[in-house]
């Protein structure tokens, strides 16, 4: 693999040890890339209907930011006169 050779002055390429990314052991595995996204039970386990609107969460508190924003434009809507 081709790289930035600096020695003896500021162009050229030389080659180089190709990059590794891991361990030896992740590599003697078995678990290819596939098999580590798709294989297996979810690495996050998915909340049920009433942990996802519960306003600790991000999307539960979107959602009764938004239900709350509605209901203020209608109240503000209602006290408006005609």
């Amino acid at each position: 693999m081709a790289g930035l050779y600096l020695q003896g002055g500021l162009s050229g390429a030389a080659q180089t040890a190709a990059p590794q990314y891991g361990s030896s052991t992740s590599y003697m595995s078995g678990m290819g890339a596939s098999g580590s996204a798709f294989a297996g039970p979810s690495t996050n386990p998915v909340p049920t209907l009433g942990q996802a609107v519960s306003p600790t969460h991000g999307f539960g508190l979107a959602v009764w930011l938004g239900i709350g924003a509605i209901a203020g434009l209608f109240v503000l809507r209602n006290s408006l006169p005609n």
